[in-house]
């Protein structure tokens, strides 16, 4: 069954994947030729405006000698799914095209067996100054294998118009402010009585629909990956999942729609239906400002921590994107050269007041300039300490696309919930199995 379920997953990304491919191989080959003794590094990221300024001003400084030429990957033409399978095949074929990669932070074990090893480049200092949070993926078996570049957490949305102009809005947004449980949340929806999309988030048969689980699992047990591995088949599993379902086919918090939901089309709808709340990550009110949907509505975004499962304690989930070196390039100092430009200090606030991206360096959550400058940094300080991870293992991906599939099954009510977990548990051991024995 399950290499049946691969078969669709591939068939159905295959011509995005092939057009992929195509557009890294025409944009390297029609691009303007390099001038002599000049090193050209292509760096492919989806390229924020944040990004842009960091590359022209690493290209000012490094004029006739080193060139960074991005190659972007915008969030409303590839899902993170369809990027990492473009990068992983273009790799995959011991290509030099790309020298510089940004990966989500869970596929690191993946991508490290196509990258270089960065330990020798960077000192002990170096990696000192970064928080280790943001370290947390970069580690292959027993070696630098990455270095982040920024890290985000999921939060929760919402328009304070909207909820302001409802009868006791000021009084649920101090208690979203507390911390909330997701039984209260959806009582909301009864109290507030609004009648258009009260909960929106992505819950499409993808990873961002599997960080909504990850998350309630590890708000009930901390320590579910180290207990349990990847059998679902618990109590707590079977309770992470049903919470989310309920969300969908008995509370009615939540249209049916947002099951064909990655990211931007969440937000699309978000915003074009004037939903209540959305669960994102904490650069969303910058995420979408080169194509935004209504810059009106988008101004009254608030943030307030995600609801947890009583029983539990409130957490928020870690993403962000960690710096990958192809072992195939012929520019590897260049590369590290412009690597470390992006964690310098300066350029790490880049990334935060262009983008919104947390920085990686320790100093600016404690520097008192930094916090004087950005007062939202005691906010962040306090919402770090909540963040979790998800388990950092090389066939993590692979886990992923199983569990997508069977919650998502159960979400629209096809299979239950216990047989959800069941199924994905069984497929996940045979996964397991197969591996070992390769």
């Amino acid at each position: 069954m399950r290499t049946i379920r691969q078969l669709k997953w591939s068939s159905g990304i295959l011509i995005l994947v092939v057009l992929g491919l195509v557009y890294l191989g025409l944009y390297s080959l029609f691009v303007r030729q390099p001038a002599p003794g000049v090193t050209e590094i292509y760096f492919a990221d989806r390229i924020t405006d944040a990004h842009r300024t960091l590359i022209e001003r690493y290209n000012r400084l490094h004029a006739g000698r080193i060139r960074v030429i991005p190659v972007d990957f915008p969030n409303l033409d590839f899902s993170t799914n369809e990027r990492k399978e473009i990068l992983a095949r273009s790799l995959r074929g011991a290509e030099d095209g790309i020298d510089l990669i940004a990966v989500d932070i869970v596929w690191v074990k993946r991508f490290a067996r196509w990258c270089e090893p960065l330990g020798k480049y960077f000192t002990a200092r170096e990696l000192e100054r970064i928080i280790p949070d943001a370290l947390y993926s970069c580690q292959g078996d027993s070696e630098l294998v990455a270095v982040p570049l920024d890290m985000v957490q999921s939060t929760l949305y919402y328009r304070e118009d909207l909820l302001k102009s409802l009868p006791g809005g000021d009084e649920a947004i101090r208690h979203l402010q507390s911390n909330i449980t997701w039984p209260d949340f959806v009582k909301l929806r009864l109290t507030l009585g609004y009648q258009g999309p009260f909960y929106v988030f992505p819950a499409a048969d993808y990873e961002g629909f599997i960080c909504n689980y990850i998350e309630n699992l590890l708000s009930l047990k901390p320590d579910y990956f180290s207990t349990f591995g990847f059998n679902f088949d618990t109590p707590e599993g079977r309770r992470a999942l049903q919470q989310i379902v309920d969300l969908l086919n008995k509370d009615r918090a939540s249209p049916q729609v947002v099951t064909s939901f990655t990211e931007a089309p969440s937000y699309e709808y978000f915003i074009k239906n004037d939903g209540l709340f959305i669960r994102g990550w904490t650069t969303y009110d910058k995420d979408f400002n080169d194509q935004p949907y209504d810059r009106e509505k988008q101004r009254h975004l608030r943030k307030a921590p995600l609801p947890y499962i009583p029983g539990g304690s409130p957490v928020s989930l870690f993403g962000g994107w960690d710096l990958m070196m192809s072992q195939f390039s012929k520019k590897k100092e260049a590369v590290v050269d412009f690597v470390k430009f992006l964690l310098r200090d300066d350029s790490q606030e880049v990334l935060f007041s262009e983008a919104r991206y947390y920085p990686v360096v320790k100093s600016f959550y404690d520097d008192s300039t930094s916090l004087r400058k950005y007062p939202e940094i005691a906010g962040i300080r306090e919402l770090l300490k909540t963040g979790v991870h998800r388990p950092a293992v090389k066939d993590y991906t692979n886990y992923s696309k199983i569990m997508s599939h069977y919650f998502s099954l159960a979400l629209r009510n096809k299979i239950t919930v216990a047989e959800a977990v069941e199924a994905a548990t069984r497929d996940i051991n045979a996964d397991q199995s197969l591996a070992v024995a390769r």
